[in-house]
Parts: structure tokens; sequence; C-alpha cells
């Protein structure tokens, strides 16, 4: 979370419409909404700048959560103590009445002893306004009346939020880096995001597919700022059965869009799996730079060799993996999560280099005259390249034939300059193309 600025907190039963409300006061659309009830599970943060004062909003689930199981015990646990933090609190209800909850809610929230903005969702016309005087009889001295689906009174709330903060602050600085953990459910993403944050951020249970939101969380490291995003797993095709499901992939694929270093965590007990198989293809085909990240290494019973020889099986399943820098990791117990970030960062520092054209020329000379491509530099000939672009890294090569230069032959060029240029773990775009003298000769 952004340093120093306050928290506020969007508090309410199940289906009141917090998330809306939340994407409504972000102005993007964040958080999942659904009518499914009891679709928030973990606490979903924003920064947000209202008349020259930024503060950092967050969405909870609903804490009128009746199923005893453990899972919705550690989603009550985790929202309650975190309203704890709060420096302004948004209690919602829902027109036109309150519920028996609403008042427990209620209660709870008076306890806290903080500063409350009451307000009343889905009052989408002048007539409903009259339904008010329900929630005034609750003991409230002033009600607000919204609708998050149309964003009415979004500004007279945020004049409110921005009235009741205990300090005015701009707005945080950019963040130096963003970091996406993506990883089929249940292989520990939310478990690295706490470890690294060092508090419960987001809800961990072993029940698959806890997370279902991207949620972003801030923190500095070797004096950097940077945002962690911890992403819902993503399952195959044929397990998705609910829009929840369909969301949930969606978001995942936008985090890694908008990350800079992905890291792919997969569970070691359970070694490569199609689904992570799949993601990695995500991952590549965003040209991520990608760190591979074997958790729960602590439950691996393990000499001197057992690493190397896991990473060999690994490269062998997915060849591809064989490009990226591989760790092993324990989420839970903390071990080389550090390691995890220094790697991070040097790969995002890297992959924003740009090299500069006689450099990369030498190099590509020196490719072409080792002949380990038995038809380049003969047939198959590289006239000139030169760097276009930089995250991620694009090269364009004039060559004679460009018909001649297919999948495999790109793939070894790839490779090559990933090793020389010291790139491992930075994905490459290169654009083939042919040389316009020979273009305009074959035209005549």
């Amino acid at each position: 979370m952004a340093k120093n600025l306050p928290v506020v907190t969007i508090v309410g039963r199940q289906n009141v419409g917090k998330s809306t409300l939340f994407n409504a006061l972000i102005q993007q659309k964040k958080a999942i909404v659904d009518p499914m009830p009891g679709l928030t599970r973990d606490i979903l943060s924003c920064a947000v700048t209202h008349d020259e004062a930024a503060f950092m909003l967050c969405d909870t689930p609903g804490l009128d959560i009746r199923d005893p199981s453990q899972l919705s015990q550690t989603i009550l646990e985790n929202t309650k103590a975190f309203l704890g933090t709060s420096s302004v609190i948004i209690l919602l209800f829902e027109n036109p009445a309150p519920s028996s909850f609403d008042y427990e809610l209620s209660d709870i929230v008076r306890k806290l002893s903080l500063p409350t903005i009451v307000a009343v969702n889905k009052m989408d016309s002048a007539e409903e306004y009259e339904n008010l005087s329900n929630f005034y009889e609750m003991g409230f001295s002033e009600v607000l009346p919204l609708a998050a689906q149309s964003r009415t009174n979004m500004g007279l709330l945020l004049d409110a939020i921005v009235r009741e903060l205990p300090v005015r602050r701009q707005a945080a600085a950019e963040s130096d880096m963003r970091i996406a953990i993506v990883g089929r459910p249940n292989c520990g993403k939310s478990t690295l995001l706490n470890s690294l944050t060092g508090f419960t951020r987001s809800v961990v249970s072993d029940v698959p597919g806890t997370t279902r939101d991207s949620v972003d969380e801030e923190l500095t490291f070797q004096g950097r700022r940077l945002t962690v995003i911890d992403t819902a797993g993503i399952r195959r095709k044929s397990k998705i059965t609910e829009n929840v499901d369909f969301y949930s992939v969606t978001r995942t694929r936008d985090s890694i869009r908008r990350a800079d270093v992905v890291v792919h965590l997969i569970d070691a007990q359970a070694g490569l799996t199609e689904t992570d198989k799949k993601i990695s293809d995500e991952i590549l085909t965003a040209h991520k730079p990608l760190i591979i990240a074997i958790n729960k290494w602590d439950a691996i019973e393990k000499d001197t060799k057992t690493f190397q020889a896991f990473k060999e099986k690994l490269v062998f399943q997915f060849y591809r993996a064989g490009d990226f820098p591989i760790i092993s990791i324990s989420a839970k117990e903390k071990q080389r999560i550090h390691k995890l970030l220094e790697l991070a960062m040097d790969l995002n520092d890297r992959a924003n280099t740009r090299i500069d054209t006689p450099r990369l020329n030498k190099i590509m000379e020196g490719i072409q005259r080792s002949r380990r491509l038995p038809l380049l530099g003969d047939t198959l000939k590289i006239y000139y390249i030169t760097q276009t672009e930089s995250r991620p890294p694009k090269f364009k090569l004039f060559v004679n034939r460009p018909e001649l230069f297919r999948k495999d032959v790109v793939r070894f060029l790839e490779k090559e300059l990933q090793n020389q240029l010291g790139a491992t773990g930075i994905p490459m775009v290169l654009i083939i193309e042919g040389k316009k003298r020979d273009n305009a000769r074959r035209g005549r």
C-alpha cells in the first residue's frame, strides 16, 4: 500500500454494491462485479486523488458471511483486522431499508470510533430518497444517497471523504516497477504476497481459487518502490464454469500485460502441469520478462543435486523454460524471497536497455561466422540489424531472403542474441525484412 496515504475502507454486507462503488470511485473496472453474493474475498486497494488530496480506497468482502467454513472465517477475521487500520470508513447500505445484519454491522463500526460516512446505494431516482428516513432511524445524523452503477453523487461522496481525512496528502509517486505473481490455483501466490508485504493482505486458504480479483500491494525494497500484483489462478477452459472464473482469467491476463516483470509460481510438489504451460504461453504472448519460481521447496526431500534435476526435467517438459531464470523459494518460510525481488529488479533494468547499432552488427557478424547454423552467412544472409524498441526489446533484421527465415532460424537467432547480450529472462521480438534494394531489383 502506498506509504503514508490515509486508508478509506468501504464496508457493508454482501451484494450491496461495494465493488461497484469502488470501481466508480477509482474510475476503472478493477473489482469483479457479479450478482453472486460473497464474490469479493480479498481486500482490493487503489490510490485516489480528489481536490488535491490523496487517499487509498479499499474494497472489502461482505461481512454477513454465514458459511461456517474455515475460508469464510478467515475472510471475516482478515477484514475486521483491516478495518482497524482505516482512517475513514464508508458504511454502505442498500435501498430501500436496513436489514437485521445492517444493525449488527453498525455496532461493529461504531465500536471502532473512526470517522464514518453512511451511504445508501441503489437510490436510482429522487422518489426513492423518501426511503432515507428508514436509515436515519438507525441513529445516524447524516446519510448520503448514492447510485454507484450510474455514478450518481460520486462527487458528493468524494467531498465527504476528503473532509473526514485526518491529513491531506498529495498522491504518492508512481511505482518504479510492477511485478505480477501468476500461477495455477493454490500454488502459493497469496502466501508470497503476504510474505513480501509482511502482513495478511490476501486471503490464504487450501481451497483452490480463493483469490478471484487481482490484488495490488506496494512495498519499498532496496530504496525502490515496487507494486506487487497477486492474481487469480488461471484455470483450464474446461474448468471455467462460472462468470466469476471468466472474469478472474481476464483480470490475470490484464495483470500480466500491465506488469513490468512476471513471476510464474510453480508448485514444487505438483511439478509442471498443463495449466502451467498455458500460463507460460500467456506470458510469452505478452513478451514479458519472466522469473520461474519453484514454490514450496521447503516441503521437498532433497540433496545437492535435487534442484538441478528439477530444472532439467522442467526444461525437458517445456523447452522455453530454459530461456528464463529459475529459482527455488518457500513463500511460507520466506526463503529466498529477497533474491526473487533482486532478480525482478535486475530483469526490469536490463529490459530497458538499448543496444547501440554498431555493437549489434558486430555480434551478428560473429554469429554468422560461427557457422553454428550451416546455411547462415551463405544461403541465408543478414546484412544489418538495429534495435527499434525496448520493453520488449525489438530488433529489425534486414536479410537477403525473408521467406527462408523460418521459425527455427528466428528462434536460433533469438537465443544467440540473448546469450551474447546477457538477456536471459527477457523475451525478444525479431522482425525479418528484405533489404530494400533487393526488393527493388526483384520488382524490376
